[in-house]
Protein backbone atom coordinates (compact mmCIF):
# COMPACT_ATOMS: atom_id res chain seq x y z
CA UNK A 1 0.00 0.00 0.00
CA UNK A 2 1.43 3.52 -0.94
CA UNK A 3 2.05 5.95 1.91
CA UNK A 4 -1.02 8.16 2.95
CA UNK A 5 0.73 10.98 2.59
CA UNK A 6 1.59 12.89 -0.19
CA UNK A 7 5.89 11.79 -0.73
CA UNK A 8 5.87 14.75 -3.83
CA UNK A 9 7.89 18.14 -2.98
CA UNK A 10 6.14 21.47 -3.96
CA UNK A 11 8.27 24.13 -5.30
CA UNK A 12 8.14 27.75 -5.99
CA UNK A 13 8.77 28.68 -9.86
CA UNK A 14 8.88 32.37 -10.78
CA UNK A 15 8.38 33.27 -14.29
CA UNK A 16 11.00 34.18 -16.02
CA UNK A 17 9.42 35.91 -18.89
CA UNK A 18 6.69 38.06 -19.97
CA UNK A 19 5.88 36.63 -23.71
CA UNK A 20 3.23 39.77 -24.37
CA UNK A 21 0.36 41.80 -22.46
CA UNK A 22 -2.31 42.47 -24.15
CA UNK A 23 -4.99 45.46 -23.11
CA UNK A 24 -3.88 47.70 -20.34
CA UNK A 25 -1.55 46.10 -17.98
CA UNK A 26 0.99 48.20 -15.78
CA UNK A 27 3.93 47.28 -14.36
CA UNK A 28 3.68 43.76 -15.03
CA UNK A 29 7.38 43.18 -14.65
CA UNK A 30 6.90 43.26 -11.44
CA UNK A 31 5.68 39.75 -11.39
CA UNK A 32 9.08 39.01 -12.28
CA UNK A 33 10.82 39.40 -9.21
CA UNK A 34 10.93 37.08 -6.45
CA UNK A 35 9.66 38.01 -3.07
CA UNK A 36 7.40 37.24 -0.15
CA UNK A 37 4.36 35.25 -1.13
CA UNK A 38 2.60 36.52 1.60
CA UNK A 39 -0.18 39.06 1.02
CA UNK A 40 -0.03 42.81 3.02
CA UNK A 41 -2.65 45.26 3.46
CA UNK A 42 -0.23 47.49 1.60
CA UNK A 43 1.64 46.42 -1.42
CA UNK A 44 2.69 49.51 -3.63
CA UNK A 45 4.29 47.04 -6.38
CA UNK A 46 2.22 45.37 -7.84
CA UNK A 47 0.88 44.59 -11.86
CA UNK A 48 -2.09 46.10 -12.31
CA UNK A 49 -5.16 45.06 -15.09
CA UNK A 50 -8.12 47.38 -15.93
CA UNK A 51 -10.80 46.99 -18.40
CA UNK A 52 -12.13 50.36 -18.61
CA UNK A 53 -13.15 51.80 -22.17
CA UNK A 54 -13.41 49.75 -25.15
CA UNK A 55 -10.13 47.21 -26.33
CA UNK A 56 -9.31 44.18 -25.62
CA UNK A 57 -8.82 42.57 -21.96
CA UNK A 58 -5.97 42.94 -19.98
CA UNK A 59 -3.94 40.13 -19.97
CA UNK A 60 -0.30 38.77 -19.49
CA UNK A 61 1.27 36.15 -21.05
CA UNK A 62 3.77 34.20 -18.48
CA UNK A 63 6.73 31.90 -19.14
CA UNK A 64 7.92 29.62 -16.61
CA UNK A 65 11.28 28.80 -18.86
CA UNK A 66 10.54 24.70 -18.29
CA UNK A 67 7.82 22.38 -18.45
CA UNK A 68 6.52 22.01 -14.86
CA UNK A 69 3.57 18.97 -13.91
CA UNK A 70 1.70 21.25 -11.00
CA UNK A 71 -0.55 24.53 -10.78
CA UNK A 72 -0.52 27.98 -10.62
CA UNK A 73 -0.80 30.32 -7.78
CA UNK A 74 -2.17 33.71 -7.77
CA UNK A 75 -2.13 36.30 -4.97
CA UNK A 76 -4.05 38.48 -5.29
CA UNK A 77 -3.86 42.48 -3.61
CA UNK A 78 -7.16 43.80 -4.73
CA UNK A 79 -10.25 43.10 -6.79
CA UNK A 80 -11.16 46.84 -6.46
CA UNK A 81 -14.24 45.83 -5.49
CA UNK A 82 -16.13 44.00 -2.98
CA UNK A 83 -16.91 41.49 -5.41
CA UNK A 84 -14.08 38.83 -6.65
CA UNK A 85 -12.45 39.53 -9.93
CA UNK A 86 -13.16 37.30 -12.67
CA UNK A 87 -10.28 35.99 -14.75
CA UNK A 88 -9.81 33.45 -17.44
CA UNK A 89 -6.54 31.39 -17.39
CA UNK A 90 -5.34 29.14 -19.88
CA UNK A 91 -1.95 26.89 -19.42
CA UNK A 92 0.10 25.96 -21.99
CA UNK A 93 2.59 23.52 -22.65
CA UNK A 94 3.59 25.72 -25.79
CA UNK A 95 3.13 29.29 -26.63
CA UNK A 96 0.31 28.51 -29.17
CA UNK A 97 -1.32 26.52 -26.69
CA UNK A 98 -1.31 28.95 -24.11
CA UNK A 99 -3.18 31.36 -26.61
CA UNK A 100 -5.96 29.01 -27.68
CA UNK A 101 -9.88 28.35 -26.54
CA UNK A 102 -11.07 24.59 -25.99
CA UNK A 103 -11.87 23.35 -29.67
CA UNK A 104 -9.32 25.46 -31.70
CA UNK A 105 -6.69 23.12 -32.94
CA UNK A 106 -8.12 20.33 -31.38
CA UNK A 107 -7.62 22.21 -27.45
CA UNK A 108 -8.96 20.11 -24.70
CA UNK A 109 -9.27 19.93 -21.00
CA UNK A 110 -8.98 16.21 -21.51
CA UNK A 111 -7.28 14.75 -18.39
CA UNK A 112 -6.74 17.98 -16.16
CA UNK A 113 -7.93 21.45 -16.97
CA UNK A 114 -6.11 23.72 -18.44
CA UNK A 115 -8.34 26.66 -19.20
CA UNK A 116 -11.03 27.71 -17.17
CA UNK A 117 -12.61 31.18 -15.67
CA UNK A 118 -11.93 31.67 -11.72
CA UNK A 119 -12.54 34.24 -9.08
CA UNK A 120 -10.40 36.20 -7.31
CA UNK A 121 -11.23 38.11 -3.78
CA UNK A 122 -8.58 40.79 -2.23
CA UNK A 123 -5.92 39.50 0.19
CA UNK A 124 -6.11 36.16 -1.43
CA UNK A 125 -3.56 33.44 -1.95
CA UNK A 126 -4.79 30.68 -3.74
CA UNK A 127 -3.27 27.57 -6.08
CA UNK A 128 -5.57 26.58 -8.91
CA UNK A 129 -5.77 23.49 -11.35
CA UNK A 130 -2.94 20.87 -11.91
CA UNK A 131 -1.65 20.30 -15.21
CA UNK A 132 1.58 19.85 -17.51
CA UNK A 133 2.76 23.65 -18.54
CA UNK A 134 5.33 25.82 -19.33
CA UNK A 135 3.03 28.98 -20.13
CA UNK A 136 0.24 30.69 -18.50
CA UNK A 137 -2.26 33.58 -20.01
CA UNK A 138 -4.18 35.57 -17.26
CA UNK A 139 -7.31 37.76 -18.42
CA UNK A 140 -9.20 39.56 -17.17
CA UNK A 141 -12.63 39.22 -17.84
CA UNK A 142 -15.60 41.94 -17.94
CA UNK A 143 -16.16 45.61 -18.39
CA UNK A 144 -15.12 48.45 -15.57
CA UNK A 145 -13.02 46.13 -13.46
CA UNK A 146 -9.38 46.65 -12.14
CA UNK A 147 -7.44 43.51 -10.27
CA UNK A 148 -3.96 44.10 -8.45
CA UNK A 149 -1.43 40.99 -8.32
CA UNK A 150 0.96 40.56 -6.14
CA UNK A 151 2.34 37.81 -7.53
CA UNK A 152 1.70 34.69 -9.87
CA UNK A 153 4.13 31.71 -9.64
CA UNK A 154 3.49 27.84 -10.49
CA UNK A 155 3.76 25.25 -7.85
CA UNK A 156 6.16 22.57 -9.46
CA UNK A 157 4.88 19.02 -7.98
CA UNK A 158 7.46 16.40 -8.20
CA UNK A 159 9.67 13.34 -6.47
CA UNK A 160 12.24 14.50 -4.94
CA UNK A 161 14.93 11.92 -6.49
CA UNK A 162 18.08 12.18 -7.02
CA UNK A 163 19.71 11.72 -10.55
CA UNK A 164 22.39 9.11 -9.80
CA UNK A 165 23.11 8.35 -13.69
CA UNK A 166 24.62 10.61 -15.99
CA UNK A 167 26.36 11.09 -19.36
CA UNK A 168 28.82 13.95 -20.65
CA UNK A 169 30.54 13.75 -23.60
CA UNK A 170 32.32 15.72 -26.20
CA UNK A 171 29.28 16.79 -27.93
CA UNK A 172 26.85 18.83 -26.20
CA UNK A 173 23.89 18.84 -27.64
CA UNK A 174 24.30 15.09 -26.91
CA UNK A 175 25.09 15.79 -23.70
CA UNK A 176 21.79 18.06 -23.50
CA UNK A 177 19.70 15.40 -24.58
CA UNK A 178 20.16 13.27 -21.84
CA UNK A 179 19.80 15.94 -19.42
CA UNK A 180 16.51 16.80 -21.10
CA UNK A 181 15.84 13.05 -20.85
CA UNK A 182 16.23 12.48 -18.03
CA UNK A 183 14.10 15.37 -16.54
CA UNK A 184 11.07 14.40 -18.88
CA UNK A 185 10.99 10.96 -17.11
CA UNK A 186 11.46 12.42 -13.72
CA UNK A 187 8.35 15.00 -14.44
CA UNK A 188 6.27 11.78 -14.80
CA UNK A 189 7.22 10.08 -11.98
CA UNK A 190 4.12 11.30 -10.10
CA UNK A 191 1.23 9.35 -7.94
CA UNK A 192 2.14 6.27 -10.02
CA UNK A 193 4.27 6.61 -13.30
CA UNK A 194 2.50 8.33 -15.64
CA UNK A 195 2.58 8.65 -19.58
CA UNK A 196 2.44 12.37 -19.63
CA UNK A 197 2.18 15.04 -16.94
CA UNK A 198 -0.70 16.86 -19.70
CA UNK A 199 -2.83 14.37 -20.64
CA UNK A 200 -2.53 10.68 -20.20
CA UNK A 201 -1.83 11.01 -16.23
CA UNK A 202 -2.55 7.35 -16.23
CA UNK A 203 -0.37 4.00 -15.62
CA UNK A 204 -0.55 3.09 -19.51
CA UNK A 205 1.82 0.29 -18.71
CA UNK A 206 2.15 -0.52 -22.74
CA UNK A 207 4.21 2.90 -22.68
CA UNK A 208 6.11 2.34 -19.69
CA UNK A 209 9.09 -0.01 -21.29
CA UNK A 210 11.35 3.25 -22.24
CA UNK A 211 10.25 5.19 -18.89
CA UNK A 212 11.85 1.98 -16.87
CA UNK A 213 14.50 1.80 -18.67
CA UNK A 214 15.48 5.56 -17.87
CA UNK A 215 14.29 5.12 -14.17
CA UNK A 216 16.97 2.66 -13.90
CA UNK A 217 19.48 4.15 -15.72
CA UNK A 218 18.90 7.49 -13.88
CA UNK A 219 17.29 7.07 -10.60
CA UNK A 220 18.21 3.61 -9.47
CA UNK A 221 15.53 1.01 -7.62
CA UNK A 222 12.87 2.91 -6.73
CA UNK A 223 9.79 1.79 -4.82
CA UNK A 224 7.79 3.26 -7.22
CA UNK A 225 8.72 1.31 -10.12
CA UNK A 226 7.12 -1.77 -8.07
CA UNK A 227 3.98 0.08 -6.67
CA UNK A 228 3.24 1.15 -10.48
CA UNK A 229 3.80 -2.68 -12.02
CA UNK A 230 1.55 -3.98 -9.08
CA UNK A 231 -1.06 -1.28 -9.59
CA UNK A 232 -1.75 -2.43 -12.78
CA UNK A 233 -1.97 -5.74 -12.22
CA UNK A 234 -3.75 -5.35 -9.75
CA UNK A 235 -6.33 -3.57 -11.90
CA UNK A 236 -5.95 -5.95 -14.79
CA UNK A 237 -7.40 -9.90 -13.19
CA UNK A 238 -6.74 -12.52 -15.58
CA UNK A 239 -7.88 -12.97 -18.68
CA UNK A 240 -8.14 -9.28 -18.99
CA UNK A 241 -5.50 -7.81 -20.66
CA UNK A 242 -3.87 -4.41 -19.32
CA UNK A 243 -5.32 -1.21 -20.28
CA UNK A 244 -7.63 -3.61 -22.95
CA UNK A 245 -4.66 -4.61 -25.00
CA UNK A 246 -3.12 -7.80 -25.37
CA UNK A 247 0.06 -5.86 -26.43
CA UNK A 248 -0.09 -4.14 -22.82
CA UNK A 249 0.30 -7.19 -20.81
CA UNK A 250 3.17 -8.21 -23.03
CA UNK A 251 5.11 -4.93 -22.05
CA UNK A 252 4.20 -5.49 -18.49
CA UNK A 253 5.48 -9.04 -18.48
CA UNK A 254 8.85 -7.53 -20.87
CA UNK A 255 9.30 -4.63 -17.87
CA UNK A 256 8.84 -7.30 -15.08
CA UNK A 257 11.44 -9.62 -16.42
CA UNK A 258 13.69 -6.53 -17.32
CA UNK A 259 13.50 -4.71 -13.70
CA UNK A 260 13.57 -8.05 -12.17
CA UNK A 261 17.53 -8.54 -13.90
CA UNK A 262 18.12 -5.20 -13.17
CA UNK A 263 16.90 -5.17 -9.18
CA UNK A 264 17.52 -8.93 -8.52
CA UNK A 265 14.45 -8.54 -6.16
CA UNK A 266 13.21 -11.85 -5.14
CA UNK A 267 10.43 -9.80 -3.05
CA UNK A 268 9.43 -7.88 -5.81
CA UNK A 269 9.89 -11.74 -7.79
CA UNK A 270 7.83 -13.49 -5.37
CA UNK A 271 4.82 -11.27 -5.08
CA UNK A 272 4.09 -11.10 -8.68
CA UNK A 273 4.82 -15.00 -9.24
CA UNK A 274 1.47 -16.19 -9.63
CA UNK A 275 0.45 -13.32 -11.85
CA UNK A 276 3.48 -14.10 -13.78
CA UNK A 277 3.05 -17.83 -14.34
CA UNK A 278 -1.01 -17.56 -14.94
CA UNK A 279 -0.21 -14.39 -17.12
CA UNK A 280 2.51 -16.99 -19.29
CA UNK A 281 0.22 -19.26 -19.72
CA UNK A 282 -2.36 -16.96 -21.23
CA UNK A 283 -0.05 -14.81 -23.34
CA UNK A 284 1.33 -19.14 -24.99
CA UNK A 285 -2.90 -19.56 -25.26
CA UNK A 286 -2.39 -16.80 -28.60
CA UNK A 287 0.14 -18.83 -30.47
CA UNK A 288 -1.40 -21.93 -32.10
CA UNK A 289 1.15 -25.08 -33.64
CA UNK A 290 0.77 -23.26 -37.37
CA UNK A 291 2.03 -19.96 -36.23
CA UNK A 292 -1.24 -18.01 -36.34
CA UNK A 293 -1.86 -15.97 -33.25
CA UNK A 294 -4.96 -15.16 -31.37
CA UNK A 295 -3.87 -11.59 -30.83
CA UNK A 296 -6.40 -9.63 -32.46
CA UNK A 297 -5.81 -6.06 -31.98
CA UNK A 298 -2.54 -5.69 -32.99
CA UNK A 299 -1.25 -2.25 -31.39
CA UNK A 300 2.64 -1.59 -31.74
CA UNK A 301 2.47 2.07 -32.06
CA UNK A 302 -0.01 4.53 -33.11
CA UNK A 303 2.02 5.58 -36.89
CA UNK A 304 1.83 1.20 -37.94
CA UNK A 305 -1.91 1.16 -36.06
CA UNK A 306 -4.32 -0.61 -38.59
CA UNK A 307 -1.18 -1.66 -41.33
CA UNK A 308 0.01 -4.84 -42.13
CA UNK A 309 3.84 -3.69 -40.53
CA UNK A 310 1.49 -3.35 -36.85
CA UNK A 311 0.88 -6.81 -37.53
CA UNK A 312 4.18 -7.64 -38.17
CA UNK A 313 5.68 -5.93 -35.12
CA UNK A 314 3.27 -7.23 -32.08
CA UNK A 315 4.00 -10.72 -33.48
CA UNK A 316 7.52 -9.79 -32.82
CA UNK A 317 6.02 -8.18 -29.28
CA UNK A 318 4.36 -11.04 -28.90
CA UNK A 319 8.03 -13.55 -29.51
CA UNK A 320 9.81 -10.82 -27.31
CA UNK A 321 6.87 -11.23 -24.20
CA UNK A 322 7.50 -15.04 -24.69
CA UNK A 323 11.28 -14.78 -24.41
CA UNK A 324 10.38 -12.72 -21.28
CA UNK A 325 7.73 -15.01 -19.83
CA UNK A 326 10.49 -17.93 -19.96
CA UNK A 327 12.95 -16.07 -18.27
CA UNK A 328 10.73 -15.19 -15.46
CA UNK A 329 9.09 -18.38 -14.93
CA UNK A 330 12.24 -20.27 -14.86
CA UNK A 331 13.52 -17.79 -12.10
CA UNK A 332 9.82 -18.56 -10.66
CA UNK A 333 11.00 -22.50 -10.32
CA UNK A 334 7.81 -23.27 -13.40
CA UNK A 335 10.23 -24.98 -15.81
CA UNK A 336 7.19 -26.61 -17.83
CA UNK A 337 5.62 -23.12 -18.42
CA UNK A 338 9.05 -21.71 -18.82
CA UNK A 339 9.10 -24.64 -21.52
CA UNK A 340 5.85 -24.07 -23.31
CA UNK A 341 6.77 -20.46 -23.87
CA UNK A 342 10.00 -21.30 -25.37
CA UNK A 343 8.25 -23.53 -27.84
CA UNK A 344 5.80 -20.91 -28.76
CA UNK A 345 8.26 -18.08 -29.33
CA UNK A 346 10.20 -20.99 -31.54
CA UNK A 347 6.89 -21.43 -33.53
CA UNK A 348 6.40 -18.08 -34.48
CA UNK A 349 10.07 -17.08 -34.90
CA UNK A 350 9.79 -20.00 -37.62
CA UNK A 351 7.56 -18.15 -39.74
CA UNK A 352 7.47 -15.39 -42.45
CA UNK A 353 8.62 -12.07 -41.43
CA UNK A 354 8.28 -8.90 -43.22
CA UNK A 355 9.09 -5.41 -42.04
CA UNK A 356 6.53 -3.46 -44.55
CA UNK A 357 9.54 -0.99 -44.96
CA UNK A 358 8.88 0.05 -41.23
CA UNK A 359 11.61 1.33 -39.19
CA UNK A 360 9.92 0.33 -35.91
CA UNK A 361 8.91 -3.04 -37.19
CA UNK A 362 12.42 -3.67 -38.27
CA UNK A 363 13.82 -2.41 -35.04
CA UNK A 364 11.37 -4.91 -32.94
CA UNK A 365 11.71 -8.11 -35.42
CA UNK A 366 15.43 -7.73 -35.19
CA UNK A 367 15.44 -7.21 -31.45
CA UNK A 368 12.88 -10.84 -31.22
CA UNK A 369 15.65 -12.40 -33.52
CA UNK A 370 13.35 -12.41 -36.93
CA UNK A 371 15.05 -10.81 -39.19
CA UNK A 372 18.71 -10.30 -40.14
CA UNK A 373 20.14 -7.47 -37.69
CA UNK A 374 22.34 -5.63 -40.86
CA UNK A 375 18.71 -5.75 -42.92
CA UNK A 376 17.11 -3.51 -39.90
CA UNK A 377 19.91 -1.61 -39.02
CA UNK A 378 20.39 -0.57 -42.78
CA UNK A 379 16.90 0.18 -43.16
CA UNK A 380 16.20 2.37 -39.64
CA UNK A 381 19.38 4.38 -40.74
CA UNK A 382 18.49 5.09 -44.44
CA UNK A 383 16.62 8.98 -44.98
CA UNK A 384 18.32 9.40 -41.62
CA UNK A 385 15.42 10.40 -38.85
CA UNK A 386 12.70 10.21 -41.01
CA UNK A 387 9.95 7.56 -39.99
CA UNK A 388 11.39 7.83 -36.37
CA UNK A 389 9.60 8.59 -33.42
CA UNK A 390 9.47 8.97 -29.37
CA UNK A 391 8.19 6.36 -28.13
CA UNK A 392 10.20 3.68 -30.29
CA UNK A 393 13.16 5.64 -30.01
CA UNK A 394 15.14 3.10 -27.87
CA UNK A 395 14.88 -0.01 -29.89
CA UNK A 396 15.37 2.11 -32.82
CA UNK A 397 19.07 3.41 -31.96
CA UNK A 398 19.69 -0.11 -30.68
CA UNK A 399 19.05 -1.66 -33.58
CA UNK A 400 20.94 1.24 -35.64
CA UNK A 401 23.78 1.04 -33.53
CA UNK A 402 24.93 -2.56 -34.35
CA UNK A 403 25.63 -1.47 -37.30
CA UNK A 404 27.34 2.26 -37.16
CA UNK A 405 27.37 4.20 -34.09
CA UNK A 406 28.47 7.26 -35.52
CA UNK A 407 25.55 7.70 -37.87
CA UNK A 408 23.34 6.31 -34.81
CA UNK A 409 24.44 9.01 -33.03
CA UNK A 410 24.12 11.73 -35.52
CA UNK A 411 19.91 10.71 -36.14
CA UNK A 412 19.83 10.64 -32.46
CA UNK A 413 21.27 14.39 -32.38
CA UNK A 414 19.02 15.65 -35.58
CA UNK A 415 15.77 14.01 -33.84
CA UNK A 416 15.65 14.60 -30.87
CA UNK A 417 18.16 18.13 -31.48
CA UNK A 418 15.05 19.16 -33.94
CA UNK A 419 13.08 19.53 -30.29
CA UNK A 420 15.25 21.54 -28.55
CA UNK A 421 16.19 23.90 -30.89
CA UNK A 422 12.16 24.34 -31.19
CA UNK A 423 12.14 25.31 -27.60
CA UNK A 424 11.80 22.03 -26.16
CA UNK A 425 12.51 21.96 -21.95
CA UNK A 426 10.80 17.97 -22.31
CA UNK A 427 10.75 15.36 -25.25
CA UNK A 428 7.23 15.04 -26.82
CA UNK A 429 4.59 11.95 -27.20
CA UNK A 430 5.86 11.93 -30.73
CA UNK A 431 7.83 14.14 -33.43
CA UNK A 432 7.95 13.59 -37.28
CA UNK A 433 11.36 15.29 -38.31
CA UNK A 434 9.63 16.84 -41.04
CA UNK A 435 6.80 19.25 -38.58
CA UNK A 436 10.75 20.65 -38.02
CA UNK A 437 10.56 22.52 -41.15
CA UNK A 438 9.60 26.20 -41.29
CA UNK A 439 8.26 26.09 -38.01
CA UNK A 440 7.72 28.63 -35.18
CA UNK A 441 9.33 27.38 -31.80
CA UNK A 442 6.90 26.48 -28.83
CA UNK A 443 8.43 29.62 -27.21
CA UNK A 444 7.17 31.92 -29.51
CA UNK A 445 3.86 33.16 -30.93
CA UNK A 446 3.47 31.40 -34.29
CA UNK A 447 4.77 33.86 -37.03
CA UNK A 448 3.13 34.65 -40.38
CA UNK A 449 4.27 31.81 -43.49
CA UNK A 450 5.83 29.45 -40.62
CA UNK A 451 3.99 26.29 -39.18
CA UNK A 452 3.17 26.25 -35.52
CA UNK A 453 4.49 22.65 -34.63
CA UNK A 454 2.38 22.02 -32.06
CA UNK A 455 -0.93 23.07 -33.15
CA UNK A 456 -0.75 22.20 -37.02
CA UNK A 457 0.59 18.65 -36.42
CA UNK A 458 0.01 15.74 -34.91
CA UNK A 459 -2.54 12.83 -35.56
CA UNK A 460 -4.59 9.30 -34.18
CA UNK A 461 -5.08 10.74 -30.30
CA UNK A 462 -2.63 13.35 -30.36
CA UNK A 463 -3.86 15.75 -32.68
CA UNK A 464 -3.30 19.46 -32.39
CA UNK A 465 -2.81 20.85 -28.98
CA UNK A 466 -4.41 17.65 -27.44
CA UNK A 467 -0.87 16.30 -28.23
CA UNK A 468 1.54 16.05 -25.29
CA UNK A 469 5.03 17.71 -24.99
CA UNK A 470 5.96 15.86 -21.91
CA UNK A 471 5.92 12.02 -22.24
CA UNK A 472 7.83 9.65 -20.44
CA UNK A 473 8.52 6.77 -23.11
CA UNK A 474 10.75 9.54 -25.02
CA UNK A 475 12.74 9.63 -22.65
CA UNK A 476 14.98 6.43 -23.77
CA UNK A 477 18.14 8.29 -25.16
CA UNK A 478 19.08 8.19 -21.31
CA UNK A 479 19.48 4.38 -21.53
CA UNK A 480 20.56 3.88 -25.02
CA UNK A 481 23.69 6.01 -24.32
CA UNK A 482 24.50 4.54 -20.94
CA UNK A 483 24.01 0.86 -22.51
CA UNK A 484 25.50 1.27 -25.89
CA UNK A 485 27.60 4.61 -25.90
CA UNK A 486 29.18 3.67 -22.13
CA UNK A 487 28.63 0.06 -22.92
CA UNK A 488 26.94 -0.87 -19.30
CA UNK A 489 25.66 -4.14 -20.16
CA UNK A 490 23.70 -6.02 -17.29
CA UNK A 491 24.48 -9.72 -17.40
CA UNK A 492 23.31 -11.66 -14.63
CA UNK A 493 20.30 -10.83 -12.53
CA UNK A 494 20.64 -8.08 -9.72
CA UNK A 495 23.72 -6.27 -12.05
CA UNK A 496 25.64 -9.02 -10.19
CA UNK A 497 27.96 -9.55 -13.03
CA UNK A 498 28.07 -6.39 -15.84
CA UNK A 499 30.22 -6.26 -19.38
CA UNK A 500 31.82 -2.64 -20.04
CA UNK A 501 32.63 -2.32 -23.89
CA UNK A 502 32.03 0.98 -24.73
CA UNK A 503 30.64 2.14 -28.18
CA UNK A 504 32.27 5.96 -28.83
CA UNK A 505 31.12 5.96 -32.64
CA UNK A 506 32.53 9.58 -34.46
CA UNK A 507 32.95 11.05 -30.16
CA UNK A 508 36.37 11.23 -28.66
CA UNK A 509 35.36 10.55 -25.20
CA UNK A 510 32.43 9.89 -22.74
CA UNK A 511 31.93 9.44 -18.85
CA UNK A 512 28.93 8.58 -17.25
CA UNK A 513 27.96 6.84 -13.85
CA UNK A 514 25.20 3.79 -13.77
CA UNK A 515 23.42 3.35 -10.60
CA UNK A 516 23.11 -0.83 -9.18
CA UNK A 517 21.42 -2.17 -6.61
CA UNK A 518 25.20 -2.56 -4.98
CA UNK A 519 26.04 1.05 -5.68
CA UNK A 520 27.42 3.31 -8.74
CA UNK A 521 29.36 2.02 -11.81
CA UNK A 522 31.11 4.83 -13.33
CA UNK A 523 33.03 4.56 -16.58
CA UNK A 524 35.31 7.31 -18.62
CA UNK A 525 36.51 6.76 -21.93
CA UNK A 526 38.54 8.25 -24.08
CA UNK A 527 39.94 7.31 -28.27
CA UNK A 528 43.67 7.64 -28.06
CA UNK A 529 45.78 8.36 -30.96
CA UNK A 530 45.67 4.95 -32.73
CA UNK A 531 42.32 4.93 -32.52
CA UNK A 532 41.48 2.66 -30.28
CA UNK A 533 39.36 3.12 -27.33
CA UNK A 534 41.16 3.62 -23.12
CA UNK A 535 38.28 2.94 -20.76
CA UNK A 536 39.13 3.21 -16.98
CA UNK A 537 35.76 2.60 -14.84
CA UNK A 538 35.45 1.68 -11.18
CA UNK A 539 32.49 -0.36 -9.58
CA UNK A 540 31.05 -1.64 -6.57
CA UNK A 541 33.27 -4.88 -5.07
CA UNK A 542 30.16 -7.23 -5.40
CA UNK A 543 29.63 -6.69 -9.03
CA UNK A 544 31.82 -8.73 -11.75
CA UNK A 545 32.97 -6.25 -14.43
CA UNK A 546 34.25 -8.18 -17.67
CA UNK A 547 36.01 -5.19 -19.52
CA UNK A 548 39.32 -4.62 -21.29
CA UNK A 549 40.71 -1.38 -20.37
Amino acid sequence: MQNRYDERVRETVFPVRIVKLFGRVSNAEALLKEQPLQVNLNEPDCAVFENYGDGEEAGVLLDFGKEINGAARILTFSSHSQMPASVHITYGESVSEALSEIGYKNATNDHSIRDTELLLPSYSDMTFNETGFRFLLISLSGKNVKLSLKAVTAVSVYRDIPALGSFCCDNEAINKIYDTAAYTCKLCLQNYIWDGIKRDRLVWVGDMHPEMLTVRTVFGNIPLMAQTLEFIKNATPLPDWMNNMPTYSMWWMIIVRDWYFYTGDKEFLENNREYIISLSNRICSLVSEDGSDGIGYYFLDWPTNGTKAGEYGSRALLVLALNAAAELTGYCGDNDTAALCDKKAEILKNCEWSSCRAKQTAAMLSLAGCYDEDKAASEILEGSAEGFSTFMSYYLLKTAAKKNMTETLSVLEEYYGAMLKLGATSFWEDFNIDWAKNASPIDEIPEDGKSDVHGDNGAFCYKGFRHSLCHGWASAPTAFLAEEVLGIHILSSGCKKVEIKPNLGNLSWAKGTYPTPYGIISVDCKRLENGKIHTKWTAPEEIEVISEK
